[in-house]
C-alpha cells in the first residue's frame, strides 16, 4: 500500500511552529497567575470541591477556566483558540478547522443545520451515525438515503460503489450535498477521489464523517485522509483515534462550497457557551503530539501490529483476524476485526470471552468484535492482546458446535445502491402522535421511534420509516444474540412505537 502524501513532504510543510500549544500554554499562564476567581465556575479553580476527589481532580480544576479576560472565546476566537485552530488546520490539511467539545455529534448536527433548510434534499449514506439523522431532523431536511455495500467476509456496511452514488446524484440534481461515512467503524475506507470530482462538477459539497479516521493521512502506512482527496467538510473524533480527551473533536473545511460564516454561526448556537477549556486544550495538545511524535510512532506501531498479525493468523484454529479484501480500498491497520470460524458464535459472545481475559473490545456485532489500537503501542502491549487471542482460540477449540444454535443472516440494510425517500420527514415524524404496539404487529406501520443497536450507533429504523417483516426479524435476532439497544421505549424489544 503506497500512500505517500505530499501534504507532509518536508518541501511543502508550512513554517508554523507545531512545538507550540497556544491554548494549553495560555491555561498554564492562567494557573500561574493565581488571580482571585470572582467568576464561574463555582469550584473557583478547585478551592471548593469534594475533598475525597480533590487529589484526583485538582490539576484539571486549576485550568478549568472560562471566557474570562486573558483567555480566548470559542464562539469568537481572536487569540489562543484561533492560533490553536490554525495549527490544527495546517496539521490536517484544511483551510479552516473548528474545535468541538460535543464530539463528532455536534459536528454532524452543525453540518446538517448549515447545509439544509426545511424541505431541502440531501443524499445520505444510510449507515450513518445517529447524530446525522438527528441533525437532519432538526434541520427539517428531506434526506434521500442510499443503501451501503456489505463487505462479504465481515458482513459490515461500507460506502457503496461510487457508480451508485454518482447515479443517485445525477437523478437528484437538486440535493444540497452528498454525505458519507468513510471509514466505517471497522476501519474500512474507500477511495473517494472520483466522488469528490463528481460532487464538485455538480456544484455540491462532499461531506465525510471521518470520526474513526483522524489519523488517516498522517503516515504512509495508513489510508489517505478525506481532506487530502478534496472533501469539503470532514468531521473527526480526535478523541477516538488520536489523543484528545473524550468529547473533543474537530470539524475541518476546505473550499468555498460551504459558508464558513454560517457554519460558525450554527456551531455558536449548538455548542455550550461555557465550553470545557481542558477539553479544548486537549485538542491543541493532541495536534502537537501528533506532529511532534505521533506520526513517527504511528509508523512504528503499524509495523509492529502488521508483523504480529501476519505471524499470528496461521496459528489460529478457530478465530480469524480480517486482513482486507478486494472489496475494500484501504484497511486501517490500527483495527483488528476478529471473528470465529464457527458462525454460530456471535461477536457478542466473543466480547464476553475477551472481557474475561481482561481485554475490552471497541465494538461487537452479530459476527465480529473490533480491537482498536493507539498511535503508540509497545510490543509488550501488543503481546498481551495476542496472548488473549491465543487463549480464546484454544478455548473455542473445545466448544462443540451443538452448544450454539445456527443463526440466519442478519439483514440490516436494503440491497446496495437502493434509494429510499422517507414518506414523512424526520422532523414531522418526530412530532406526530404515536402509539405502542407489539413488535410482531408493527409490520406495515410507520416507525415512531429510533431503533438503535449500539455501538456503532447506526439506526436500524428511524421515525417515519416503514417497518417491514425483515426489520422485525432483525430486531428479534439482534436481541436474542445479546445486542444492546440504546434508549428503546421497551428494553425487551417486544413492543415498539408506531405513528398513529
Amino acid at each position: 500500500m503506497n500512500l505517500t502524501l505530499t501534504l507532509f513532504d518536508q518541501s511543502t510543510r508550512s513554517t508554523l511552529d507545531h512545538s507550540e500549544a497556544p491554548l494549553y500554554e495560555a491555561l498554564c499562564l492562567y494557573e500561574k497567575s493565581k488571580r482571585t476567581s470572582l467568576h464561574v465556575p463555582g469550584h473557583k479553580d478547585g478551592r471548593v470541591f469534594d475533598e475525597e476527589a480533590l487529589d484526583r481532580f485538582s490539576s484539571i480544576l486549576k485550568i478549568d477556566a472560562t471566557e474570562s479576560k486573558g483567555i480566548d472565546d470559542l464562539h469568537h476566537p481572536t487569540d489562543f483558540i484561533k492560533d490553536a485552530q490554525i495549527l490544527a488546520a495546517d496539521a490536517f490539511g484544511a483551510d479552516h478547522t473548528f474545535f468541538l467539545v460535543g464530539g463528532s455529534t455536534i459536528g454532524n448536527i452543525g453540518v446538517a443545520l448549515t447545509l439544509c433548510s426545511p424541505g431541502d434534499k440531501i443524499l445520505v449514506q444510510r449507515n450513518m451515525h445517529k447524530s446525522v439523522f438527528h441533525g437532519l431532523m432538526l434541520a427539517g431536511a428531506q434526506p434521500i438515503f442510499i443503501a451501503p455495500a456489505i463487505e462479504s467476509t465481515t458482513k459490515v456496511a461500507k460506502v457503496s460503489e461510487l457508480d451508485f452514488i454518482e447515479q443517485a446524484l445525477k437523478d437528484n440534481p437538486d440535493v444540497k450535498g452528498v454525505w458519507i461515512t468513510n471509514p466505517n467503524y471497522y476501519g474500512m475506507s474507500q477511495d473517494i477521489s472520483r466522488l469528490v470530482d463528481t460532487c464538485h462538477q455538480a456544484g455540491v459539497p462532499l461531506i465525510v464523517d471521518e470520526a474513526h479516521g483522524a489519523h488517516f493521512g498522517q503516515a504512509d502506512l495508513v489510508p489517505p485522509s478525506a481532506l487530502s482527496k478534496g472533501a469539503d467538510l470532514v468531521v473527526q473524533s480526535t478523541h477516538k483515534m488520536l489523543t484528545a480527551m473524550t468529547m473533543a473533536s474537530m470539524l475541518h473545511m476546505n473550499g468555498d462550497l460551504v459558508s464558513r460564516e454560517r457554519l460558525a454561526q450554527v456551531l455558536g448556537m449548538i455548542q455550550s457557551t461555557s465550553p470545557s477549556y481542558p477539553l479544548l486544550a486537549s485538542l491543541d495538545l493532541a495536534r502537537r503530539y501528533l506532529v511532534m511524535n505521533g506520526r513517527a510512532q504511528l509508523t512504528k506501531t503499524v509495523n509492529r501490529l502488521e508483523k504480529r498479525r501476519v505471524e499470528l493468523t496461521p496459528e489460529l484454529k478457530t478465530l480469524s483476524i480480517w486482513g482486507g479484501s478486494d472489496e475494500v480500498d484501504f484497511r486501517d491497520p490500527l483495527k483488528w476485526i476478529i471473528s470465529s470460524d464457527n458462525e454460530a458464535i456471535s461477536g457478542y459472545q466473543l466480547l464476553d470471552l475477551f472481557y474475561e481475559q481482561g481485554c475490552t473490545a471497541e465494538i461487537s456485532d452479530p459476527r465480529n468484535i473490533v480491537f482498536l489500537f493507539s498511535l503508540n503501542e509497545t510490543q509488550e502491549d501488543i503481546e498481551k492482546v495476542v496472548r488473549a487471542i491465543q487463549a480464546i482460540d484454544e478455548k473455542l477449540q473445545q466448544w462443540s458446535p451443538t452448544e450454539s444454535q445456527e443463526k440466519g443472516e442478519t439483514v440490516l440494510f436494503a440491497e446496495e445502491g437502493t434509494l429510499y425517500k422517507p414518506e414523512i420527514s424526520l422532523r414531522d415524524a418526530f412530532h406526530m402522535p404515536r402509539k405502542k404496539v407489539a413488535l410482531q404487529e408493527a409490520v406495515g406501520s410507520l416507525c415512531g421511534e429510533m431503533v438503535l443497536p449500539y455501538p456503532p450507533g447506526i439506526p436500524l429504523l428511524t421515525p417515519g420509516e416503514r417497518i417491514t417483516a425483515t426489520h422485525v426479524e432483525t430486531i428479534s435476532q439482534l436481541k436474542e444474540m445479546g445486542a444492546y439497544f440504546q434508549s428503546p421505549s421497551d428494553d425487551t424489544m417486544k413492543s415498539i412505537y408506531v405513528l398513529r
